[in-house]
Protein backbone atom coordinates (compact mmCIF):
# COMPACT_ATOMS: atom_id res chain seq x y z
CA UNK A 1 0.00 0.00 0.00
CA UNK A 2 1.38 3.40 -0.95
CA UNK A 3 2.06 6.02 1.70
CA UNK A 4 -0.94 8.26 2.26
CA UNK A 5 -1.72 10.75 5.01
CA UNK A 6 -4.84 10.35 7.12
CA UNK A 7 -6.66 13.46 5.87
CA UNK A 8 -6.23 12.32 2.25
CA UNK A 9 -7.33 8.81 3.20
CA UNK A 10 -10.46 10.28 4.80
CA UNK A 11 -11.16 12.31 1.66
CA UNK A 12 -11.17 9.13 -0.45
CA UNK A 13 -14.18 7.88 1.52
CA UNK A 14 -16.27 11.01 0.92
CA UNK A 15 -17.40 13.33 -1.85
CA UNK A 16 -14.58 15.33 -3.38
CA UNK A 17 -13.59 17.31 -6.48
CA UNK A 18 -12.04 15.43 -9.37
CA UNK A 19 -8.66 13.77 -8.87
CA UNK A 20 -5.78 14.66 -11.19
CA UNK A 21 -2.38 13.30 -12.25
CA UNK A 22 0.88 15.22 -12.48
CA UNK A 23 3.78 13.81 -14.50
CA UNK A 24 7.34 15.16 -14.51
CA UNK A 25 10.08 13.96 -16.89
CA UNK A 26 13.60 13.48 -15.52
CA UNK A 27 16.97 12.24 -16.73
CA UNK A 28 19.40 11.73 -13.91
CA UNK A 29 18.75 14.51 -11.40
CA UNK A 30 17.55 17.08 -13.91
CA UNK A 31 14.16 17.86 -15.36
CA UNK A 32 14.17 17.46 -19.13
CA UNK A 33 10.86 19.30 -19.53
CA UNK A 34 10.51 22.37 -17.29
CA UNK A 35 6.75 22.03 -16.77
CA UNK A 36 4.48 19.07 -15.98
CA UNK A 37 3.54 17.13 -19.10
CA UNK A 38 0.06 17.83 -20.48
CA UNK A 39 -1.91 14.57 -20.28
CA UNK A 40 -4.62 13.77 -22.81
CA UNK A 41 -5.28 10.19 -21.60
CA UNK A 42 -3.56 7.50 -19.54
CA UNK A 43 -3.83 3.93 -18.31
CA UNK A 44 -1.90 2.00 -15.66
CA UNK A 45 -1.61 -1.65 -14.75
CA UNK A 46 -0.22 -3.29 -11.63
CA UNK A 47 0.29 -7.03 -11.07
CA UNK A 48 1.47 -9.28 -8.24
CA UNK A 49 2.59 -12.90 -8.26
CA UNK A 50 5.51 -15.21 -7.75
CA UNK A 51 6.92 -14.70 -11.26
CA UNK A 52 6.08 -11.03 -11.79
CA UNK A 53 9.24 -8.95 -12.24
CA UNK A 54 8.08 -5.69 -13.81
CA UNK A 55 4.84 -5.18 -11.91
CA UNK A 56 3.77 -1.67 -12.88
CA UNK A 57 3.25 -0.40 -16.42
CA UNK A 58 1.75 2.85 -17.69
CA UNK A 59 0.88 4.43 -20.99
CA UNK A 60 0.20 8.09 -21.63
CA UNK A 61 -0.84 10.25 -24.52
CA UNK A 62 0.75 13.67 -24.02
CA UNK A 63 -0.18 16.81 -25.92
CA UNK A 64 2.77 18.17 -27.89
CA UNK A 65 1.77 21.54 -29.37
CA UNK A 66 5.27 22.56 -30.50
CA UNK A 67 6.71 19.16 -31.49
CA UNK A 68 9.40 19.03 -28.80
CA UNK A 69 8.22 15.74 -27.25
CA UNK A 70 8.33 13.66 -30.45
CA UNK A 71 11.53 11.71 -29.96
CA UNK A 72 14.00 11.28 -32.82
CA UNK A 73 17.08 10.69 -30.68
CA UNK A 74 17.49 8.42 -27.67
CA UNK A 75 18.34 11.40 -25.46
CA UNK A 76 15.37 13.55 -26.52
CA UNK A 77 13.16 14.56 -23.56
CA UNK A 78 10.85 11.57 -23.88
CA UNK A 79 13.29 9.28 -25.65
CA UNK A 80 14.07 5.77 -24.48
CA UNK A 81 17.65 6.57 -23.47
CA UNK A 82 16.99 6.75 -19.73
CA UNK A 83 14.16 9.24 -19.23
CA UNK A 84 12.14 8.57 -16.08
CA UNK A 85 8.62 9.74 -15.32
CA UNK A 86 7.61 10.79 -11.83
CA UNK A 87 3.87 10.27 -11.41
CA UNK A 88 1.96 12.02 -8.60
CA UNK A 89 -1.73 11.38 -7.93
CA UNK A 90 -3.58 14.41 -6.50
CA UNK A 91 -6.72 13.57 -4.58
CA UNK A 92 -9.35 16.25 -5.18
CA UNK A 93 -9.71 18.58 -2.22
CA UNK A 94 -6.97 16.81 -0.25
CA UNK A 95 -3.31 15.83 -0.49
CA UNK A 96 -1.18 14.01 -3.02
CA UNK A 97 0.02 10.41 -3.25
CA UNK A 98 3.41 9.70 -4.78
CA UNK A 99 2.31 7.02 -7.23
CA UNK A 100 5.53 5.63 -8.76
CA UNK A 101 8.60 6.26 -10.90
CA UNK A 102 8.69 4.79 -14.40
CA UNK A 103 11.24 4.36 -17.15
CA UNK A 104 10.22 5.38 -20.68
CA UNK A 105 10.26 2.37 -23.02
CA UNK A 106 8.43 3.71 -26.09
CA UNK A 107 7.62 6.98 -27.86
CA UNK A 108 5.14 7.06 -30.75
CA UNK A 109 4.16 10.54 -31.99
CA UNK A 110 1.12 11.26 -34.12
CA UNK A 111 1.29 14.54 -36.00
CA UNK A 112 -1.68 16.63 -37.02
CA UNK A 113 -1.27 19.18 -39.80
CA UNK A 114 -3.67 21.91 -40.75
CA UNK A 115 -3.30 24.92 -43.00
CA UNK A 116 -4.66 28.41 -43.07
CA UNK A 117 -4.46 31.29 -45.53
CA UNK A 118 -3.05 34.60 -44.31
CA UNK A 119 -2.58 38.01 -45.88
CA UNK A 120 0.98 38.82 -46.90
CA UNK A 121 1.40 41.89 -49.10
CA UNK A 122 3.60 41.33 -52.12
CA UNK A 123 3.57 37.54 -51.86
CA UNK A 124 2.60 35.43 -54.83
CA UNK A 125 2.40 31.67 -54.44
CA UNK A 126 4.48 29.90 -57.13
CA UNK A 127 2.25 27.75 -59.33
CA UNK A 128 -0.43 28.05 -56.70
CA UNK A 129 -4.14 28.58 -56.78
CA UNK A 130 -4.15 31.43 -54.27
CA UNK A 131 -4.43 35.03 -55.46
CA UNK A 132 -1.58 37.46 -55.03
CA UNK A 133 -1.00 38.82 -51.51
CA UNK A 134 -2.25 35.53 -50.04
CA UNK A 135 -0.07 32.84 -48.50
CA UNK A 136 -0.87 29.36 -47.13
CA UNK A 137 0.91 28.37 -43.93
CA UNK A 138 0.99 24.93 -42.31
CA UNK A 139 0.61 24.35 -38.58
CA UNK A 140 1.80 21.08 -37.09
CA UNK A 141 0.73 19.80 -33.68
CA UNK A 142 1.27 16.37 -32.24
CA UNK A 143 0.16 13.93 -29.60
CA UNK A 144 2.81 11.58 -28.27
CA UNK A 145 1.98 8.11 -26.98
CA UNK A 146 4.50 7.05 -24.35
CA UNK A 147 4.87 3.66 -22.69
CA UNK A 148 6.82 3.14 -19.49
CA UNK A 149 7.54 0.46 -16.87
CA UNK A 150 8.60 0.70 -13.25
CA UNK A 151 12.28 1.21 -12.55
CA UNK A 152 13.02 -2.43 -11.71
CA UNK A 153 13.66 -2.56 -15.46
CA UNK A 154 17.10 -1.05 -14.73
CA UNK A 155 17.99 -4.05 -12.57
CA UNK A 156 16.46 -6.59 -14.94
CA UNK A 157 18.59 -5.41 -17.87
CA UNK A 158 21.79 -5.36 -15.80
CA UNK A 159 23.01 -8.96 -16.04
CA UNK A 160 25.78 -10.50 -13.98
CA UNK A 161 28.86 -10.87 -16.17
CA UNK A 162 30.21 -13.79 -14.15
CA UNK A 163 28.70 -16.19 -11.60
CA UNK A 164 28.50 -14.80 -8.07
CA UNK A 165 27.92 -16.26 -4.60
CA UNK A 166 26.95 -14.66 -1.27
CA UNK A 167 29.70 -13.46 1.03
CA UNK A 168 30.27 -14.42 4.65
CA UNK A 169 27.36 -13.55 6.93
CA UNK A 170 25.02 -12.79 4.03
CA UNK A 171 21.27 -12.84 4.57
CA UNK A 172 18.36 -12.73 2.17
CA UNK A 173 17.82 -9.01 2.74
CA UNK A 174 21.50 -8.08 2.55
CA UNK A 175 21.88 -10.05 -0.70
CA UNK A 176 18.80 -8.38 -2.18
CA UNK A 177 20.27 -4.99 -1.35
CA UNK A 178 23.65 -5.97 -2.81
CA UNK A 179 22.08 -7.11 -6.06
CA UNK A 180 19.74 -4.12 -6.50
CA UNK A 181 21.14 -1.29 -4.36
CA UNK A 182 22.77 0.56 -7.26
CA UNK A 183 19.33 1.40 -8.61
CA UNK A 184 17.04 1.98 -5.62
CA UNK A 185 16.93 1.75 -1.82
CA UNK A 186 14.93 -1.01 -0.11
CA UNK A 187 12.45 -0.81 2.75
CA UNK A 188 11.54 -3.97 4.66
CA UNK A 189 7.85 -3.97 5.63
CA UNK A 190 6.50 -5.37 8.87
CA UNK A 191 6.00 -9.13 8.94
CA UNK A 192 9.14 -10.06 6.99
CA UNK A 193 11.67 -12.27 8.81
CA UNK A 194 15.21 -12.37 7.43
CA UNK A 195 17.39 -15.48 7.39
CA UNK A 196 20.93 -16.48 6.48
CA UNK A 197 21.90 -17.50 2.95
CA UNK A 198 24.06 -20.52 2.16
CA UNK A 199 27.38 -19.45 0.65
CA UNK A 200 27.22 -22.33 -1.85
CA UNK A 201 24.41 -20.54 -3.65
CA UNK A 202 25.41 -19.41 -7.15
CA UNK A 203 23.79 -16.62 -9.21
CA UNK A 204 24.26 -17.03 -12.92
CA UNK A 205 23.24 -14.05 -15.09
CA UNK A 206 19.84 -12.88 -13.92
CA UNK A 207 20.32 -10.39 -11.11
CA UNK A 208 16.61 -9.75 -10.51
CA UNK A 209 15.62 -13.43 -10.75
CA UNK A 210 18.26 -14.27 -8.16
CA UNK A 211 16.87 -11.65 -5.81
CA UNK A 212 13.30 -12.88 -6.26
CA UNK A 213 14.31 -16.48 -5.57
CA UNK A 214 15.92 -15.34 -2.34
CA UNK A 215 12.79 -13.50 -1.24
CA UNK A 216 10.68 -16.59 -1.91
CA UNK A 217 12.76 -18.42 0.73
CA UNK A 218 11.38 -16.08 3.40
CA UNK A 219 7.83 -16.03 1.95
CA UNK A 220 8.23 -12.46 0.70
CA UNK A 221 7.97 -10.49 -2.52
CA UNK A 222 9.04 -7.04 -3.62
CA UNK A 223 7.26 -4.12 -5.26
CA UNK A 224 8.13 -0.51 -6.00
CA UNK A 225 6.84 2.31 -3.81
CA UNK A 226 5.86 5.85 -4.70
CA UNK A 227 9.27 7.41 -4.01
CA UNK A 228 11.32 5.05 -6.16
CA UNK A 229 12.08 2.65 -3.33
CA UNK A 230 11.57 -1.12 -3.29
CA UNK A 231 9.43 -2.64 -0.55
CA UNK A 232 9.93 -6.20 0.62
CA UNK A 233 6.55 -7.37 1.91
CA UNK A 234 5.17 -10.67 3.26
CA UNK A 235 3.12 -12.82 0.90
CA UNK A 236 0.49 -13.26 3.63
CA UNK A 237 0.34 -9.76 5.03
CA UNK A 238 -2.40 -8.12 7.09
CA UNK A 239 -5.66 -6.85 5.62
CA UNK A 240 -5.17 -3.17 4.75
CA UNK A 241 -8.63 -2.10 3.58
CA UNK A 242 -12.28 -3.12 3.55
CA UNK A 243 -14.28 -2.49 0.38
CA UNK A 244 -17.85 -1.74 1.41
CA UNK A 245 -20.99 -1.96 -0.74
CA UNK A 246 -22.59 1.45 -1.06
CA UNK A 247 -19.27 3.19 -0.45
CA UNK A 248 -16.13 2.48 -2.48
CA UNK A 249 -17.54 -0.68 -4.05
CA UNK A 250 -19.22 -0.11 -7.41
CA UNK A 251 -19.64 -3.70 -8.59
CA UNK A 252 -18.32 -7.17 -7.80
CA UNK A 253 -18.59 -10.45 -9.67
CA UNK A 254 -16.89 -13.80 -9.26
CA UNK A 255 -15.88 -16.71 -11.42
CA UNK A 256 -14.62 -20.27 -11.20
CA UNK A 257 -13.45 -22.86 -13.71
CA UNK A 258 -12.83 -26.58 -13.76
CA UNK A 259 -9.39 -26.30 -15.31
CA UNK A 260 -6.62 -27.48 -13.00
CA UNK A 261 -8.93 -29.26 -10.55
CA UNK A 262 -7.71 -32.72 -9.51
CA UNK A 263 -8.83 -35.27 -6.98
CA UNK A 264 -6.10 -37.95 -7.14
CA UNK A 265 -2.31 -37.51 -7.13
CA UNK A 266 -0.16 -40.29 -8.53
CA UNK A 267 3.60 -40.21 -7.85
CA UNK A 268 6.02 -42.47 -9.70
CA UNK A 269 9.63 -43.22 -8.83
CA UNK A 270 12.25 -45.94 -9.10
CA UNK A 271 14.04 -48.03 -6.50
CA UNK A 272 17.81 -48.17 -6.53
CA UNK A 273 17.50 -51.62 -8.06
CA UNK A 274 15.47 -50.19 -10.92
CA UNK A 275 12.04 -51.44 -9.87
CA UNK A 276 9.22 -48.95 -10.43
CA UNK A 277 7.43 -47.33 -7.46
CA UNK A 278 3.91 -45.91 -7.56
CA UNK A 279 1.84 -44.32 -4.79
CA UNK A 280 -1.35 -42.30 -4.86
CA UNK A 281 -3.59 -40.28 -2.53
CA UNK A 282 -7.02 -38.89 -3.30
CA UNK A 283 -9.84 -36.74 -1.99
CA UNK A 284 -12.42 -38.90 -0.24
CA UNK A 285 -14.98 -36.28 0.85
CA UNK A 286 -16.48 -33.09 -0.45
CA UNK A 287 -17.70 -31.98 -3.88
CA UNK A 288 -14.39 -32.87 -5.58
CA UNK A 289 -14.10 -36.35 -4.04
CA UNK A 290 -12.57 -38.98 -6.28
CA UNK A 291 -15.29 -40.87 -8.15
CA UNK A 292 -18.02 -38.47 -6.94
CA UNK A 293 -20.13 -36.10 -9.08
CA UNK A 294 -16.99 -34.36 -10.34
CA UNK A 295 -15.59 -37.67 -11.61
CA UNK A 296 -11.98 -38.79 -11.64
CA UNK A 297 -9.16 -36.37 -12.39
CA UNK A 298 -5.58 -37.56 -11.81
CA UNK A 299 -2.39 -35.52 -11.53
CA UNK A 300 0.79 -37.43 -12.35
CA UNK A 301 4.29 -36.68 -11.07
CA UNK A 302 7.41 -38.67 -11.92
CA UNK A 303 10.92 -38.26 -10.55
CA UNK A 304 14.00 -40.47 -10.18
CA UNK A 305 14.59 -38.77 -6.83
CA UNK A 306 11.63 -40.79 -5.48
CA UNK A 307 13.37 -43.98 -4.40
CA UNK A 308 11.05 -45.51 -1.76
CA UNK A 309 7.32 -46.05 -1.39
CA UNK A 310 7.36 -43.80 1.67
CA UNK A 311 8.91 -41.00 -0.39
CA UNK A 312 6.21 -41.46 -3.02
CA UNK A 313 3.35 -41.37 -0.51
CA UNK A 314 4.75 -38.35 1.32
CA UNK A 315 5.19 -36.39 -1.89
CA UNK A 316 1.70 -37.32 -3.10
CA UNK A 317 0.33 -35.96 0.20
CA UNK A 318 2.39 -32.80 -0.28
CA UNK A 319 0.96 -32.30 -3.78
CA UNK A 320 -2.57 -32.77 -2.46
CA UNK A 321 -2.09 -30.28 0.38
CA UNK A 322 -0.54 -27.71 -1.97
CA UNK A 323 -3.52 -28.12 -4.29
CA UNK A 324 -6.03 -27.62 -1.48
CA UNK A 325 -4.10 -24.63 -0.17
CA UNK A 326 -4.10 -22.98 -3.61
CA UNK A 327 -7.79 -23.44 -4.42
CA UNK A 328 -9.27 -20.02 -4.97
CA UNK A 329 -12.18 -17.97 -6.25
CA UNK A 330 -11.38 -14.89 -8.33
CA UNK A 331 -13.35 -11.70 -7.81
CA UNK A 332 -13.66 -8.92 -10.39
CA UNK A 333 -14.12 -5.78 -8.33
CA UNK A 334 -14.92 -2.31 -9.63
CA UNK A 335 -14.29 0.51 -7.16
CA UNK A 336 -14.02 4.27 -7.01
CA UNK A 337 -10.43 5.48 -7.56
CA UNK A 338 -8.12 4.44 -4.71
CA UNK A 339 -4.54 5.47 -5.59
CA UNK A 340 -3.01 4.02 -2.43
CA UNK A 341 -3.86 0.40 -3.30
CA UNK A 342 -1.20 -1.82 -4.90
CA UNK A 343 -1.18 -5.31 -6.31
CA UNK A 344 -0.11 -7.61 -3.50
CA UNK A 345 -2.27 -5.82 -0.91
CA UNK A 346 -4.69 -7.99 1.03
CA UNK A 347 -8.17 -6.53 1.33
CA UNK A 348 -11.67 -7.56 2.36
CA UNK A 349 -14.42 -7.32 -0.25
CA UNK A 350 -18.02 -7.02 0.91
CA UNK A 351 -20.06 -9.22 -1.42
CA UNK A 352 -23.86 -8.95 -1.26
CA UNK A 353 -25.32 -12.46 -1.08
CA UNK A 354 -28.80 -13.92 -0.93
CA UNK A 355 -31.04 -12.84 1.90
CA UNK A 356 -29.76 -9.26 1.83
CA UNK A 357 -26.60 -10.10 3.77
CA UNK A 358 -23.01 -9.17 3.03
CA UNK A 359 -20.20 -11.74 3.08
CA UNK A 360 -16.78 -10.21 3.70
CA UNK A 361 -14.21 -12.13 1.67
CA UNK A 362 -10.49 -11.66 2.37
CA UNK A 363 -8.18 -11.91 -0.60
CA UNK A 364 -5.07 -10.68 -2.38
CA UNK A 365 -5.15 -8.08 -5.14
CA UNK A 366 -3.45 -9.76 -8.08
CA UNK A 367 -4.15 -7.08 -10.68
CA UNK A 368 -5.19 -3.41 -10.80
CA UNK A 369 -6.23 -1.48 -13.90
CA UNK A 370 -6.61 2.30 -13.78
CA UNK A 371 -7.08 4.96 -16.42
CA UNK A 372 -8.37 8.40 -17.31
CA UNK A 373 -8.93 10.90 -20.09
CA UNK A 374 -7.32 12.70 -18.36
CA UNK A 375 -9.36 12.70 -15.11
CA UNK A 376 -9.13 9.34 -13.34
CA UNK A 377 -12.03 6.96 -13.88
CA UNK A 378 -12.89 3.94 -11.76
CA UNK A 379 -10.45 1.24 -10.75
CA UNK A 380 -10.77 -2.46 -11.67
CA UNK A 381 -9.30 -5.08 -9.33
CA UNK A 382 -8.82 -8.80 -9.58
CA UNK A 383 -8.84 -10.31 -6.11
CA UNK A 384 -7.88 -13.92 -5.45
CA UNK A 385 -9.70 -15.37 -2.43
CA UNK A 386 -8.83 -18.67 -0.81
CA UNK A 387 -11.62 -21.19 -1.38
CA UNK A 388 -11.45 -22.08 2.31
CA UNK A 389 -11.90 -18.42 3.29
CA UNK A 390 -14.82 -18.02 0.89
CA UNK A 391 -16.65 -21.07 2.22
CA UNK A 392 -15.96 -19.93 5.79
CA UNK A 393 -17.32 -16.42 5.11
CA UNK A 394 -20.43 -17.80 3.41
CA UNK A 395 -20.94 -20.22 6.30
CA UNK A 396 -20.75 -17.38 8.81
CA UNK A 397 -23.20 -15.35 6.77
CA UNK A 398 -25.65 -18.23 6.48
CA UNK A 399 -25.33 -18.96 10.19
CA UNK A 400 -25.87 -15.28 11.03
CA UNK A 401 -29.03 -15.35 8.93
CA UNK A 402 -30.18 -18.44 10.85
CA UNK A 403 -29.55 -16.72 14.18
CA UNK A 404 -31.17 -13.40 13.31
CA UNK A 405 -33.99 -14.39 11.01
CA UNK A 406 -34.23 -12.78 7.62
CA UNK A 407 -33.49 -9.18 8.61
CA UNK A 408 -31.88 -7.87 5.40
CA UNK A 409 -29.73 -5.18 7.03
CA UNK A 410 -27.84 -7.42 9.46
CA UNK A 411 -24.41 -8.80 8.62
CA UNK A 412 -22.03 -10.99 10.54
CA UNK A 413 -20.14 -7.98 11.88
CA UNK A 414 -23.25 -6.76 13.67
CA UNK A 415 -23.60 -9.98 15.65
CA UNK A 416 -20.64 -10.11 18.05
CA UNK A 417 -19.92 -13.17 20.14
CA UNK A 418 -21.66 -15.76 17.98
CA UNK A 419 -18.57 -17.42 16.47
CA UNK A 420 -18.60 -20.12 19.15
CA UNK A 421 -22.11 -21.12 18.09
CA UNK A 422 -21.03 -22.06 14.59
CA UNK A 423 -20.61 -25.73 13.71
CA UNK A 424 -17.01 -26.91 14.01
CA UNK A 425 -15.18 -25.89 10.82
CA UNK A 426 -18.32 -25.92 8.61
CA UNK A 427 -16.20 -25.39 5.52
CA UNK A 428 -14.28 -28.67 5.89
CA UNK A 429 -14.78 -31.52 3.52
CA UNK A 430 -13.27 -30.53 0.21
Amino acid sequence: MRRIDQSTLDALDGSRPADTLTVWAWRGNELVVPEPLLIKSWSAGDEAGENVKIAQRVSFVFADPDGTLSAWRFDDPLGVGGTRLQVIYKVGGAGAVNYAWFRVTGNTPTEYRESRVIDEFGYEEPDGSLPIHKRRIWITTAAVAVTAVDITEFVDQDKLEAPESPGAGATVISEWRRLTGEYFPTVVDAGVTDRAVNRTLVYEKERLDGGQDLLARISARFRMGGDGEAHIYPRQGPLVWRCEPGKSLVNVSHSMGSGGLYNRWVVEGKESAGNPITAAVQLTTGPLRYGGPYGKAQYFYKSEMITTETDAINYAVTLREEFLGNLSIELDVEIAPRPELQAGDRIEVGCPVKGGHVAYLPGEITSIQRGGDPLPRGTALKVRCSYTDVVAALSRTEWAKHLTGSMPDLTWDLIPGTWGQLPDRPWDGL
